[in-house]
């Protein structure tokens, strides 16, 4: 049995998924969708000139969607919680 190492894990690379929160925060609609789809394309090229396999710069890309999808949804729980200090609704 093989194991694959990937040495720096997509959804690890801090910088690189706030940046991407950080930027789809200020986007809208059609501006968000575009970036987001390049932002993708991007990725997934980067691992294929990489050597790695479609299946796993797939499942990488899938990682990082996770992670910035992760990252959004806490943007949006601390900016809900700064709207209601007391926790009042």
């Amino acid at each position: 049995m093989t194991s694959l190492v990937i040495p720096f894990p997509i959804e690890r690379q801090a910088a690189l998924i706030d940046e991407t929160v950080r930027v789809l925060r200020r986007k809208e609609g059609i501006a968000a969708d575009r970036f987001w789809r390049l932002t993708c394309r991007r990725l997934l090229a980067r691992l294929q000139v990489q050597g790695f396999s479609e299946q796993v710069a797939e499942a990488e890309i899938r990682a990082f969607v996770c992670a910035v999808t992760d990252g959004l949804e806490q943007c949006e729980r601390r900016s809900i919680a700064n709207d209601n200090p007391n926790g009042a609704a």
